[in-house]
């Protein structure tokens, strides 16, 4: 072999070697978000094997609960193995509740799983805050249109102090609050979990739009997603 000859496979094997290990990086799949058609929000492979959906609520401790324990071990050990992706869908419990589903849908799908998680690991300071508002506050709830209400619900519980902290200004807001396909879609979630499914609480799972029976919690979940063939 000439010297030339040498030279050029010398550097064509250190070429390999450089480009090897990012070709065999992990897609991280939890940047993928995408909108499903009962427009819940999907975090992960558009076509992955298993499609596990939470219904929740946000005035749902268990539901907090769950954002916590499930958080890294659920993107780590499942949406980023490219074969299970997560959707989360709205059922509501009452009119707090719905004023922060729509808060989490301000911004788009790439600011959902945020505003999600930021609305669920803050929940036990906004509720206490709601609770603690004045007679006078609580007596005007019910008072002008469903967008004045949730407005009126919003600052009530300080939900837009907690929207304002992820840079949503106050019009965004009044927007988001006012959005009436957003809240069609949130309500229609809503009804097809209980008459459709017919869920019972939150959080409650589906695979492939299966209830699964008694699966409330990380710790129930877990073991039937680790079951799940690749």
């Amino acid at each position: 072999m000439t010297y030339r000859s040498a030279y050029l496979a010398s550097a064509l094997a250190a070429s390999i070697v450089m480009v090897a290990p990012a070709s065999a990086q992990q897609t991280d799949w939890s940047k993928r978000v995408t909108q499903s058609t009962m427009g819940g929000h999907v975090m992960g492979n558009p076509l992955a094997r298993h499609k596990l959906t939470e219904y929740m609520s946000y005035t749902c401790n268990h539901c907090a609960a769950f954002e916590k324990e499930s958080h890294s071990p659920l993107i780590s050990n499942f949406v980023n193995k490219g074969h299970v992706s997560f959707e989360v869908r709205n059922l509501v419990l009452n009119p707090i509740d719905l004023t922060a589903a729509m808060l989490a849908r301000c911004g788009g799908r790439t600011r959902f799983f945020g505003n999600h998680r930021a609305l669920l690991m803050q929940q036990s300071e906004w509720l206490k805050t709601f609770q603690s508002a004045s007679p006078e506050v609580m007596k005007t709830l019910n008072e002008g249109t469903v967008p004045q209400r949730l407005k009126k619900i919003s600052k009530a519980a300080g939900l837009d102090v907690l929207m304002k902290g992820r840079g949503f200004t106050d019009a965004q807001i009044d927007a988001c609050l006012a959005d009436k396909t957003a809240q069609d879609k949130i309500l229609a979630m809503t009804e097809y979990a209980r008459t459709t499914l017919k869920l019972t609480g939150t959080p409650s799972f589906t695979i492939g739009d299966q209830p699964l029976a008694k699966v409330h919690s990380w710790t129930a979940l877990q073991p039937k997603l680790a079951g799940l063939p690749r």
